[in-house]
């Protein structure tokens, strides 16, 4: 757990602000992970391929260089970024 400490004289006013910055974050990554998901769901029917067996044959250079070969390894790329930037936030206590 990451701890962020406020040192102020007015922390009592300023670490409710920095928590409501936070809570605000992970509302706003929670619903770009879920959005991501419903994409990636799409390209899993479109090609009726899960999206981890496309993404490992896409880094081999199996799945070629089709736009939406592209789009979905890019969206998966996004999910992996949101998931890594969620954990991180969620593990910080305002101190």
């Amino acid at each position: 757990m990451t701890q962020l400490i406020v040192n102020s004289p007015s922390a009592s006013h300023v670490k409710p602000l920095i928590q409501a910055a936070l809570d605000h974050e992970i509302r706003l990554l929670q619903m770009g992970i879920e959005k991501t998901k419903r994409r990636l769901r799409h390209f899993e029917e479109l090609f009726k391929i899960e999206t981890l067996n496309f993404y490992q044959a896409f880094q081999a250079g199996d799945m070629g260089d089709e736009v939406e070969c592209m789009k979905w390894a890019g969206e998966y790329e996004t999910l992996l970024q949101f998931e890594e930037d969620f954990a991180q936030i969620r593990g910080i206590q305002v101190c």
